[in-house]
């Protein structure tokens, strides 16, 4: 079974990054530090057995995806700061 992996990139050097062609295995939100994302990993799990997601679920492999779909300066981080500010809502 995979983890939750999360990860922070940049939106301004994003130029070739589209919105509308995120898969269901990523999250996506947006914050003045630029893009957050985190996978999914119930859904990655099943794009996997299915043969649509072929990467390892690594941080690295993770980036490379990342990357692949246009997006730029992804720097890994702690989920538990990631969803920091959600914990008190």
């Amino acid at each position: 079974m995979s983890r939750m992996h999360c990860f922070r990139a940049s939106y301004e050097l994003s130029l070739d990054f589209n919105h509308s062609e995120v898969p269901d295995w990523i999250s996506l939100g947006e914050n003045w530090q630029g893009y957050r994302i985190s996978t999914v990993p119930w859904i990655a799990d099943v794009a996997r057995v299915l043969g649509i997601l072929p990467i390892e679920d690594t941080p690295e492999g993770w980036i490379a995806y990342l990357e692949s779909l246009g997006l730029k300066e992804i720097i890994p981080v702690a989920c538990e700061d990631f969803f920091e500010d959600k914990l008190y809502c």
